[in-house]
């Protein structure tokens, strides 16, 4: 084993940043050559993020002066407040040499010093649920407590068949208003949309996963609208509305910075007391086609679904998204001296 150094790193110091970025290229690629990255202002903004939902920290794997692995933690400060998020990258140049073990239980002892229990995690683990992050995890002390599949849909969408699904759904949603917006999320629907935002965790299928409801604010929304225009991404969206205008449903993308050709999906969820109208579909149709107006040199758009969440997977398959990759939410409990 390597004589290994670790300590936390500076997003404003010019050097980690770069070598931030170097280490998580490098290893996303060594697993999927078509990975859909996050530039280095997208790293930066998550570490310097004054949005009151997390705190995030990064630390840095040397060896002779060289990072050769990568640690973030995310600590949730509103809501979620015995649980952490754990992220971590290994070079794949200098990988099987016990580093990304020596990260794991940092990762553990912050966790634990911060007084919380759970750790969350999430890796590609393959096809045929057995591959190295797989058994890396599990050699960590995690347990795969949710299968999540991503789709990939080609940009731009077929607007042939955009124009098909939305119009086989709206003699269902006629009692309903769809509005597509380019841009921050407009005050007259920032409040119910980030009521409903906030139970998207508890209303889709997560497993195993022990998560509670949300407590996000407007405030938290508008900072968060702010980093990303800070970060050079666009949030395009569309929101079904009821007779009162609020926000029941929507689905909402980001776009990538430029230079980088991916659309993140964050999100589809139709109020419990709103399903069964095609809004889900409605809504994100909606969006698909604002998406190509307004992001036209974007290549495909990623969405992530449980494997168990029939009812999205059906409408993903609908509009065309095909799988590309198996992933792996991953559960740890600690207790004071390791996992339990």
């Amino acid at each position: 084993m390597p004589e290994i150094r670790i300590r936390r790193l500076d997003p404003a110091d010019d050097a980690d940043m770069d070598a931030f970025q170097a280490v998580y290229v490098a290893a996303e690629l060594a697993e999927d050559p078509d990975a859909a990255l996050y530039s280095r202002e997208d790293g930066i903004a998550i570490l310097t993020s004054t949005h009151g939902g997390s705190h995030t920290v990064a630390f840095g794997a040397y060896d002779a002066g060289r990072m050769v692995g990568e640690l973030m933690v995310g600590l949730p400060q509103l809501d979620n407040l015995d649980s952490a998020h754990v992220w971590l990258w290994v070079d794949p140049t200098h990988q099987r040499q016990g580093i990304g073990t020596r990260l794991a239980a940092h990762a553990d002892a912050l966790v634990r010093d911060s007084g919380r229990r759970l750790c969350h995690a999430q890796g590609r683990i393959g096809a045929r649920r057995d591959n190295k992050n797989l058994r890396f995890a599990r050699s960590a002390g995690y347990a795969l407590a949710n299968t999540e599949i991503e789709r990939r849909l080609t940009l731009p969408a077929d607007a042939t068949l955009l124009d098909r699904l939305a119009a086989e759904a709206e003699p269902h949603y006629r009692a309903y208003v769809v509005r597509a917006v380019v841009g921050p999320v407009p005050a007259d629907l920032a409040s119910s949309y980030n009521d409903l935002r906030n139970v998207l965790g508890i209303e889709a299928p997560a497993g195993e996963l022990e998560i509670e409801v949300h407590r996000n604010t407007t405030a938290e929304l508008r900072v968060q609208d702010d980093e990303l225009v800070a970060a050079g991404r666009l949030r395009v969206a569309a929101y079904a509305l009821d007779s009162s205008g609020t926000v029941v449903a929507y689905s909402v993308c980001v776009t990538s910075r430029d230079g980088f050709d991916h659309v993140d999906q964050w999100g589809t969820l139709v109020a419990p007391a709103h399903r069964g109208h095609r809004l889900g579909t409605a809504v994100k149709c909606a969006m698909l086609a604002s998406l190509t107006e307004a992001a036209p040199g974007k290549r495909f758009i990623e969405t992530t679904n449980a494997e168990t969440n029939s009812h999205m997977v059906a409408i993903n398959e609908a509009l065309g998204f095909e799988v590309v990759e198996v992933y792996g939410a991953f559960q740890k409990r600690l207790g004071p001296g390791g996992p339990v």
